[in-house]
């Protein structure tokens, strides 16, 4: 349950008056003063619609998603018009989509508009929608409806081109970026996305595109996305000490924006252990449809192991879901807090486990279409396997490990943002491992069957033997399409989305080893931990 709306007292003669002084606070960027504005419009006129639409605007703005679905709900029920009805509506399937309300965010968005049909910016918005609930092919009409319709926004053009990414159509991905990039000229995130999908050769390539955009851009973040983009140019084209200069500025930058912390990482790791030592359980088995979560840290083939599901008759992958997370923290009275939650471990032993299954699996059954089993593949929920265990008796974690260099340095050549933000310093990468290793050995120690280690190299160097025996474990039958993944059907959510449209092949194993010299430093740091070799393998 969301908290509820607390209007402010009104400090304006009428409901114009106030939301007149909300809009001209937005357009001086004062965010608070249109809250504290569109609060007291609310609070004025109750039964107008303007007036919620105006406070959920301005909830957004001032960072306060707790008041936007409330507001935008006030709306829909003050409202008449069955027109901007559906508009309405529109924005609040985005507001869930946003928040993590799959299932309610699609069956929302999926709801006939024949009013409004021919509106671009309400077919971007739900287009935008089913693309974040993992609905590619569904979306894709919506955003190409509104290119046609305003061929003139960037950002239309990019968000097309992204969605053609996800389904594996990188050409007209790479087309439709070179579209934003005509509308404008300094839209640095379409430059990265063409640098990412185009396969370079000597004679074509967007090393001097991109170090000219670049060059015109202040540093920071932003540049250091380029950055990436050029690395992998450069890489790929051979020219590894470029590319080393370039990728080691990127990672300077994003890493001096997001700090990450070893100590908050370390309790937790340590509070999920104690409160995890063991199984809990609950109630029985409850069947249809079976979960099966994919993690383990990012670059070692949990995008290859859920197209490999995807690819099965009887399982539906529902991509990267934040459905347990939110649920282990409303049932640790934890709600709206980070991802991973220390007080979800906290609480451990009063959490009501079964509730926050009942949660999830309503979330997953308005997902599911009826099939037998789920993949939800969010890495980071290996944090978590304890406490899904203890919610979810029946579903099984396949926990997907690599060689340490090539997991590592899969990390560091990807920018990540504050998400990972321990992939951007050779010091916090290895203190993450460590950290990641002890924890992982602690679930693959007390949680049985319900964890199923795959380990990459084996994966790609001998699937005829690894698909059907990790198929097996997850209790289901052997099908020769699971043995070529790249053509499973649906959209993949991921840095690495054209390349899982590729043939498995061996051929990325060792790749660290291009930056051998410069790596010597991680991999020495590592070899101090036990977790390589002298060559920079895993211990035999």
């Amino acid at each position: 349950m969301n908290p509820r709306i607390r209007t402010a007292e009104p400090a304006f003669a009428t409901v114009e008056a106030a939301i007149e002084a909300a809009r001209a606070a937005r357009a001086e960027g004062r965010f608070d003063d249109e809250l504290a504005a569109a609060q007291a419009a609310s609070a004025l006129a109750p039964e107008r619609w303007d007036a919620w639409v105006a406070l959920a605007g301005a909830a957004g703005r001032a960072r306060r998603p707790e008041l936007i679905e409330q507001a935008q709900l006030r709306a829909l029920e003050t409202t008449t018009d069955p027109a901007m009805r559906s508009r309405l509506s529109v924005d609040l399937a985005w507001t869930l989509a946003s928040n993590g309300r799959w299932a309610e965010a699609a069956a929302l968005a999926r709801e006939p508009r024949p009013e409004i049909e021919h509106e671009p910016a309400v077919r971007a918005i739900l287009g935008a929608t089913l693309a974040a609930v993992g609905a590619g092919a569904e979306a894709a009409p919506h955003v190409e409806f509104a290119v046609r319709a305003m061929p003139g926004r960037p950002d239309y053009w990019f968000n097309l081109a992204v969605l053609y990414n996800s389904l594996g159509r990188v050409d007209e991905a790479v087309a439709a970026a070179e579209r934003a990039i005509q509308a404008a000229p300094n839209h640095a995130p379409a430059y990265e996305l063409v640098g990412l999908l185009q396969t370079p050769t000597p004679e074509r390539n967007q090393v001097a595109r991109l170090q000219a955009v670049r060059s015109r851009m202040p540093a920071g973040q932003a540049a250091a996305k380029l950055d990436f983009a050029l690395f992998k140019q450069l890489d790929q084209l051979g020219r590894t000490d470029e590319a080393w200069q370039v990728l080691t500025r990127a990672n300077e930058t994003i890493a001096l924006g997001s700090p990450w912390s070893q100590a908050d990482d370390d309790a937790l790791a340590a509070a999920m252990a104690s409160a995890f030592p063991r199984p809990k359980t609950n109630a029985a088995k409850t069947g249809r449809p079976r979960p099966v979560f994919i993690l383990g840290l990012p670059r070692t083939g949990t995008t290859l192991v859920e197209r490999i599901f995807a690819a099965h008759s009887k399982v539906k992958p529902l991509g990267e879901l934040v459905a347990f997370g939110r649920a282990a923290r409303r049932g640790a009275g934890a709600d709206g807090g980070p991802y991973m939650d220390i007080r979800v471990a906290q609480a451990a032993e009063t959490v009501d486990w079964k509730a926050v299954g009942a949660e999830y699996r309503a979330e997953i059954d308005g997902l599911a279409g009826g099939a037998e089993a789920i993949t939800d593949k969010m890495p980071p929920n290996w944090w978590y396997a304890g406490a899904i265990a203890a919610a979810l008796p029946d579903a099984v974690m396949v926990h997907v490990r690599r060689s340490p260099m090539d997991t590592l340095f899969g990390a560091y050549k990807m920018s990540f943002g504050p998400v990972f933000d321990w992939s951007y310093r050779f010091a916090d990468l290895a203190a993450h491992y460590r950290i990641y290793r002890r924890l992982t050995d602690h679930w693959r120690a007390t949680l049985g069957a319900a964890w199923i280690d795959v380990d990459y190299e084996t994966l790609v160097t001998d699937p005829a033997s690894a698909v059907p025996r990790l198929l097996e474990a997850c209790g289901l039958p052997f099908e020769e399409a699971c043995l070529d993944p790249h053509l499973a059907e649906g959209a993949v959510s991921t840095p690495s989305a054209s390349q899982v449209r590729e043939p498995v092949t061996s051929g990325k194993i060792g790749s660290w080893r291009r930056y051998a010299v410069q790596l010597e430093p991680l991999k020495a740091l590592l070899h101090a931990d036990g977790w390589v070799d002298d060559a920079g393998d895993p211990p035999s």
